[in-house]
């Protein structure tokens, strides 16, 4: 998931060790988000950015990058604005998702892995949408591109769409009034119901449903990624495999 659900958290480990999102953007908002939080003036956070980057980002250039970073403040402190107005929260803190019994046994009703797979990250996403915008409204307007990728699946752009058309024909999704427009509603949540599981972390998220539907959903015991096991001697991820790494330490790939 490309979203950063705890911005305060990323703020933190961002300042403590220069950790920084694939996109700086994302990273910069979030620490000019923190700043503002703290209290300080639009220059003073302008210097805290341009001593970060110095010490965190290979070939900055204060100079070059005068216009960027004046830029993201400026939008950032946009966003604070509205969202002050609207009297929301200015920093994203998402910890955790509920998903209940009667959501599960929805999606398990469509007896298609695809479908089923598809539905599960909708509906996380529309409640991951409810707490960034506060409210209960269950729309997903997040690219299909990132859906997909999250789902786990290979599907031709092509067929992305005609997977979201069988959730609306099914009820599970509606399509938004406007012409252009992908975003969906998710008709099928229930928060009313007995938790089954939170969602506590949002990298390959959907394996907890397939862990919920009985598979063998392992954890690499060399990054702690989570992975479908084809048995239960499987203990590395395919990326630690192919480093050629193993509980003792690195081992020579032949």
């Amino acid at each position: 998931m490309k979203i950063i659900l705890n911005e305060r958290h990323h703020a933190e480990q961002a300042i403590a060790h220069g950790k920084m999102d694939k996109k700086p953007t994302k990273t910069l908002a979030c620490l000019i988000k923190y700043e503002y939080e703290q209290g300080k003036s639009e220059h003073e956070v302008y210097m805290s950015l341009d001593q970060f980057m110095i010490q965190h980002y290979p070939d900055y250039n204060t100079v070059q990058w005068d216009t960027y970073l004046t830029r993201v403040i400026n939008q950032t402190v946009s966003w604070i604005k509205k969202r002050k107005e609207d009297k929301k929260s200015t920093m994203i803190e998402i910890n955790k998702i509920p998903v209940t019994d009667a959501e599960l046994q929805k999606i398990k009703a469509l007896k298609s892995i695809r479908l089923e797979k598809l539905s599960f990250v909708m509906l996380v996403y529309s409640k991951i949408n409810n707490l960034i915008n506060e409210n209960s409204t269950y729309w997903v307007n997040n690219d299909l591109k990132e859906v997909y990728s999250d789902s786990q699946m290979a599907v031709s752009k092509k067929d992305q769409g005609l997977l979201v058309y069988k959730l609306i024909q099914q009820g599970y999704l509606i399509g938004s009034k406007r012409v252009d427009s992908t975003n969906v509603q998710v008709q099928f949540a229930c928060e009313n119901d007995n938790v089954a599981f939170y969602l506590e972390r949002f990298d390959d998220f959907v394996l907890e449903y397939l862990r919920w539907k009985g598979e063998n959903i392992k954890v690499c015991t060399i990054c702690g990624k989570r992975m479908l096991a084809k048995s239960n001697r499987m203990k590395y991820c395919k990326d630690c495999k192919k480093a050629g790494y193993h509980q003792a330490g690195v081992v020579t790939v032949h």
